[in-house]
């Protein structure tokens, strides 16, 4: 599977609050970045496992609309907006840059 295709699927996962087929998309060492600060937001498959699973449960309306996106070697820049957010109604706009190894999601950085 190619770097596009595994963010593709993982996006498509995301909105369809699917919990097991995101999972199988993150690889065991996987992190969120804060990009400003360099802070480790989510550390480890458990981690986001337990951020996703809290995040689909509380989130019925839930989806991610990508504005633009730059696919490049082994990274996928996304613009996004995301509705439904635990519940807000506010739309939420974010950057964020995903890195893959090994046909897994290694690492997200956060704008």
């Amino acid at each position: 599977m190619t770097t596009e295709e595994i963010v593709t699927q993982q996006i498509d996962a995301y909105n369809r609050r699917d919990l097991e087929a995101n999972m199988v998309l993150f690889s065991e060492n996987f992190k969120i970045i804060n990009f400003s600060d360099g802070s480790i937001l989510i550390d480890g498959k458990d981690a986001c496992r337990k951020m996703y699973s809290d995040l689909f449960l509380n989130s019925p309306k839930l989806f991610a609309e990508v504005v633009s996106r730059i696919d490049f070697h082994n990274k996928v820049v996304l613009h996004e907006y995301i509705y439904g957010r635990n519940g807000s109604t506010e739309k939420m706009e974010q950057l964020i840059v995903f890195e893959v190894h090994d046909n897994k999601i290694e690492k997200i950085v956060r704008f």
